[in-house]
């Protein structure tokens, strides 16, 4: 007999149990939800925008984008005016991105200080909160020891004070970790203790006794399962759940019937298992298991009229799953056992060709089975352009070939689905990122242009000033006002005024040398030579005034050709090359290269990852074909066997009529 999958050890249940995703999703509800998180007063909108963003790509559920959004803010100083409070987000996007161990110490950095006290600035509800939501993913992860230890941290009065749900949940965990093993059990009575707790916490405590039997028949306790099996029927029979529980009080009813009416065959007890498989509805999750076992059940009991009904009735529904190839063979069987060897001959012979026919189907299907081949027999449930996921973060998935419908519930291949399209997502952002740093590039390429074409034209400019003699006539000036400075020569600093009045004295000092010597000349000589006097003075007793005059415009001029050689340096620097655009561009091609890595760290990843997606899925049709090879045999052998007897029947006949 088969052992039904317990709800603790994987979550193929609707109920209480949850994956990752919606454990990360709890939590970060828990953290942006709690109106005192910190001791401050939390802000009713963001003070930091950067935290803003933080919050708006959370809740569009873009966690990557969320936590690089973090990580960028902390680069830049962190989030100001809102204390501990993105951490503890941040702790809740990790935990939504897979990062468990990293979330576990951020988590404990932030809900104790280095000494291992819990910091007080953290609410009791809050932490006892957090504490079990990261006991919560360990379970899930199948890692108990830190699950336990985590769990352990809750305190259990505040949690129920805080929320009553989480807090019989809580429970529900611990109990399912005394159940694994005793070192968990931290109570007088252990897991019978946690479940007297749940008692009234609806479907948990039933989820517990089951799984406790599930425990007994892999301890070979036989008898003590089906005590507890008998037991948990009894109790849910007469239980009016509410009627969002309908559904998974009745899926849990039926699991328990199925694995009780398997023990009862088990011991022959078949009266008893159709009694119990009889009271399970034929429109159930379980229905088709129960049709197969009530057919087991009346050919044990004898009653092979209801076993081929119950077979009759398996084999008109749509769906066929692999476990149900047994169904042809089965037919064949109870008509033989029914003394109808006619109609059991016809039975394994279709039996036979069934088997042939889907033996064929599947070496057809192990031959070309591709990446593409498997992802065109399955149909993925799409909001947008995002994959939606179920409540335990499955993907939502339908098979368009009902064979593979057992193969896709298995928790390996819905694993390795959800890796290879988590691959395939991070493989689209780095195409995206790639994109986005080729534009970058192309900018970069345009501004380089763009700064060459303006460099040349800027040394056009320049060369047309022609500041290299400006600069020498600088010289040339300075030099000639240091000689008269030196030589103390008065005239050199003369005014424009006096430059034209000595002029002016020049013609007629040449005028007057021309004239002939007469009354009237001399007279005229004399006042030149009064003049000529009086200049000379003047200009003497303005040396000192036109002297200061000329050294300030020396310093003006002196400064304004420094100015010009320095801008003329920085532009000759500039033109030189950009320190700028040169660290641009070396983080560009950083970032390329680190992108090309992570390429090819994915593309690795995703042959892996594709490569056990096909090898797991080429597994079960291997297992199946397996099997149908073995019912083909054993349709043929009874097919030969009946033939032969129907000959020898019929050889008798013949002689009896002779």
């Amino acid at each position: 007999m088969t052992r039904p999958v317990a709800f603790s050890s994987k979550p193929n249940k609707t109920g209480t149990g949850t994956r990752l995703v919606a454990v990360a999703a709890g939590c970060l509800s828990l953290l942006l939800s709690v109106s005192a998180v910190i001791a401050e007063e939390s802000p009713e909108r963001a003070k930091d925008p950067a935290y803003g963003w933080v919050l708006y790509n959370y809740h569009q559920g873009e966690a990557f984008e969320a936590l690089t959004l973090l990580d960028v803010a902390r680069e830049r100083g962190g989030i100001r005016g809102h204390g501990d409070y993105p951490e503890l987000v941040e702790g809740g996007l990790m935990l939504s991105y897979g990062m468990t161990r990293e979330a576990r110490e951020l988590f404990i950095r932030l809900l104790e200080d280095e000494y291992g006290r819990s910091r007080v600035t953290l609410a009791p509800d809050v932490r006892s909160q957090a504490w079990f939501y990261l006991g919560k993913v360990f379970y899930l992860e199948g890692d108990y020891h830190l699950a336990y230890e985590n769990l352990q941290r809750v305190d259990s009065e505040v949690l129920e004070e805080a929320d009553s749900e989480l807090h019989a949940e809580w429970l529900y965990l611990r109990a399912q970790l005394a159940m694994i093993s005793e070192e968990f059990s931290d109570s007088a009575g252990g897991y019978e203790t946690l479940i007297k707790s749940l008692k009234h916490s609806g479907p948990r405590a039933h989820y517990l006794n089951y799984n406790l039997a599930m425990a007994d028949i892999a301890a070979d306790d036989f008898t003590a399962a089906q005590q507890s099996l008998q037991e948990l029927i009894s109790i849910m029979d007469a239980e009016s759940p509410n009627d969002d529980l309908i559904s998974e009080h009745g899926a849990l009813l039926d699991q328990s019937r199925l694995s009780l009416a398997r023990l009862y065959l088990r011991d022959g007890k078949f009266d008893e298992a159709l009694t119990l498989l009889g009271a399970m509805p034929l429109d159930g999750v379980f229905s088709d298991r129960g049709l197969f076992d009530y057919a087991v059940a009346a050919a044990g009991q004898g009653e092979m009229q209801r076993a081929l009904d119950a077979l009759n009735a398996l084999s008109q529904r749509d769906l066929f799953l692999p476990w149900r190839e047994q169904v042809p063979y089965a037919r064949g069987y109870v008509l033989e056992q029914m003394d109808k060897p006619r109609e059991a001959l016809q039975a394994f012979t279709l039996a036979a060709e069934h088997y042939e026919n889907r033996g064929e189907e599947l070496v057809a299907d192990m031959q070309a089975l591709t990446e593409e081949n498997l992802m065109a027999r399955l149909h993925f449930h799409r909001d947008s352009d995002e994959i939606i996921t179920d409540s335990y973060g499955r993907l939502r998935v339908t098979p368009a070939d009902f064979g593979l419908s057992e193969v896709l519930a298995t928790e390996p291949f819905q694993q390795a689905l959800g890796e290879l399209n988590g691959l395939y997502r991070m493989q689209a952002l780095l195409a995206q990122r790639e994109q986005q740093l080729g534009t970058f590039e192309t900018m970069l390429e345009t501004w380089r242009v763009q700064r060459a074409r303006r460099s040349q034209e800027a040394g056009i400019e320049l060369e047309q000033q022609q500041p290299d003699e400006w600069i020498e006539a600088q010289k040339a000036f300075r030099a000639d006002i240091e000689a008269a400075l030196a030589e103390e020569d008065a005239e050199f600093f003369m005014t424009t005024e006096q430059k034209a009045l000595k002029a002016r004295l020049g013609k007629v000092a040449a005028t007057l040398a021309q004239l002939p010597d007469d009354q009237r000349t001399v007279r005229q000589r004399k006042k030149y030579q009064r003049m000529k006097a009086y200049f000379d003075w003047s200009v003497a007793n303005d040396y000192g005034v036109n002297r200061w005059a000329a050294q300030k415009q020396l310093r003006e001029l002196s400064s304004e050709m420094e100015q010009l050689q320095t801008q003329r340096s920085d532009i000759e620097q500039l033109m030189a090359g950009d320190s700028e655009h040169e660290e641009l561009a070396s983080r560009l091609a950083n970032n390329a290269a680190e992108v090309q890595s992570l390429k090819v760290q994915v593309d690795e990843a995703l042959a892996q990852a594709r490569n056990i997606l096909i090898s797991r899925l080429d597994h079960a049709l291997e297992q199946q074909s397996s099997e149908l090879r073995r019912y083909r045999v054993a349709s043929r052998h009874a097919q030969a066997r009946l033939a032969d007897q129907l000959f020898r029947a019929g050889k008798s006949t013949e002689a009896a009529n002779d």
